[in-house]
């Protein structure tokens, strides 16, 4: 079976013709065989240092070096542990004490930033610049590197290529850090077979009758390596089947303007980035005529978003539509998806080829229609989290299904709805903020007794955190206990975290149990 091995090994296997172009990074061609190597220098390089079979972190922005990271971790069986590059010093501090992570390739511009952190854990540091394969701007490589190029990844390139072993694909190959089904922190583990059958599940479903000759066909990677749905749909899926062309940092004039550069004819991304490019005038140009399909993930598509974009892809020329899906880290992404000619109003589309979805609701099965918790079967199942547990899954039948912890119903075609979060995580510009989390950090400060972080909307009906806070007796909401909540927020979680809105109570409401009531601030306050 194809999916039992490791991602490497899939890769070079689906990858045929060695000579065709794999990766695109502005003026910068890599080949299949490329690729292949230099992962392969960096499997033999972590060898070298002692670090096969470890943690690995891979904290970088869309660049060829994550690509070669990703797969020479798997080349040697260490696991990428992929870090989002915004994160504050005290959380890069947990996640890396958490999975017991001793290497990062680091995008270099974030070196300063968390230096002194690094040192105290004793973190051995790969610096990797958006630099160094642009011809024009490499001269700032050199410059940047000067007296510390030892550190930089170039000289990774210098290792001897490893011997890629060979798994059966159940091994732990990236983690992922997530909300969980509980909307709590957490780190999910994805194996070399989750991440294989999510391949194959995708490209069965989505192109039955792809012809693997075919070079012309190019993904867009706007979505970030360390997003599930950019690992598991841009990179490993792609990589399988077409070029990517990869985008270091999303945004809209530059996504356009490389559309048309590399011929693209397949985009993936988060609905505010569709939103984004429709502001860009170039687009109205035509340059959309070579996309062939188009997938929004990571947040809930709005339809006059949908609409908006999809007119411009007709008055291009293209007969693709954006196309919603459903999905979870803990399913390596994807669950189910639209089919292009036959979407929904509001449905996140059917399950994949060899996925099921079913709605439980007072403890059964419940009929199509009927709103309850999503439940999935898949083979891109996570192995469970970092921490030994494995929330959500349950066995019917001798089958593993995940508890999903989102609210939906299924209509009698087998398309989804998805409805709400039951989970308590608020995503915000595709990144999953934790309640719990702010409310720890801001339980801290002085002067503040008790606090409940919810999931508020703007006018434009988009997604931000209000808090509200309890003070300690004599104390009022003052500018200054505001702007030590917004900065001890961002210093500590991420700035998406900052609540937009604080509003001071005379008392937190809780349950009968004495709970704080989550549910009464998400939905009859809002």
């Amino acid at each position: 079976m194809m999916e039992s091995r490791s991602i490497f090994e899939y890769f070079d296997s689906a990858c045929e013709d060695k000579s065709c172009v794999k990766l695109e990074y502005y003026g910068k061609k890599f080949t299949v065989a490329e690729v292949l190597t230099n992962s392969l220098k960096v499997g033999g390089f972590l060898i070298e240092q002692g670090y096969q079979g470890h943690s690995v972190g891979v904290m970088l922005p869309n660049i060829p070096e994550a690509i070669f990271t990703l797969y020479g971790c798997s080349a040697v069986g260490s696991i990428a542990n992929l870090i989002n590059p915004r994160l504050p010093t005290a959380r890069l501090r947990r996640i890396l004490s958490e999975t017991n992570t001793k290497i990062i390739f680091m995008y270099d511009a974030l070196y300063a930033r968390h230096h002194k952190m690094l040192e105290e854990l004793g973190v051995k540091v790969i610096l990797c610049s958006p630099f160094y394969y642009r011809a024009i701007l490499r001269p700032l490589y050199f410059f940047n590197s000067f007296g510390n190029k030892s550190n930089y990844f170039s000289e990774v390139l210098k290792s001897k290529p490893c011997t890629p072993i060979s798994t059966d694909g159940t091994e732990t190959v990236v983690y992922v850090h997530s909300g969980g089904t509980t909307g709590e922190p957490k780190t999910v583990k994805i194996s070399s077979y989750a991440l294989n059958c999510l391949a194959r599940a995708i490209l069965d479903t989505i192109h039955p009758n792809l012809d693997y000759s075919r070079t012309d066909d190019c993904m867009l990677m706007m979505l970030p390596i360390f997003h599930g749905f950019g690992l598991g749909v841009c990179v490993h899926t792609i990589a399988c089947a077409f070029r990517i062309a990869l985008e270091p940092r999303f945004t809209p004039n530059e996504a356009v303007k490389l559309i048309k550069k590399h011929r693209v004819t397949h985009l993936a991304g988060v609905p505010a980035m569709y939103r984004k490019m429709l502001t860009v005038k170039a687009l109205a140009d035509g340059r959309l005529q070579r996309i062939t399909d188009a997938f929004a993930g990571g947040d809930t598509l709005d339809v006059n978003l949908k609409n908006a974009f999809d007119e411009v892809l007709k008055k291009s020329g293209s007969n693709a539509e954006v196309v919603e899906g459903y999905g979870l880290s803990e399913t390596a992404s994807v669950v189910t998806v639209g089919r292009k000619g036959h979407t929904k109003y509001l449905s996140q589309g059917e399950p994949l080829i060899g996925n099921e979805v079913k709605i439980i609701a007072n403890g059964s099965e419940a009929p199509a229609g009927t709103v309850g918790e999503i439940c999935v079967k898949t083979s891109s199942l996570m192995s469970g989290y970092l921490d030994g547990s494995a929330d959500g899954i349950t066995v019917y039948d001798g089958e593993k299904w995940l508890h999903t912890g989102d609210l939906g119903y299924i209509d009698e075609d087998g398309s989804l709805f998805y409805k709400e979060r039951l989970k308590r995580s608020i995503k915000i510009g595709a990144v999953n903020i934790f309640p719990s989390e702010i409310e720890k950090v801001v339980g801290e400060i002085e002067g503040i007794k008790a606090c409940c972080a919810a999931r508020a909307y703007d006018k434009n009906n988009k997604p931000y955190v209000r808090l509200y806070v309890e003070l300690t007796a004599g104390k009022s909401l003052s500018s200054g206990i505001i702007n030590k909540i917004k900065r001890k927020t961002e210093l500590e979680i991420v700035r998406y975290a900052v609540p937009k809105e604080i509003r001071q109570v005379d008392e937190i409401k809780r349950t009968d149990i004495g709970k704080i009531d989550f549910a009464y601030y998400e939905i009859k306050i809002n």
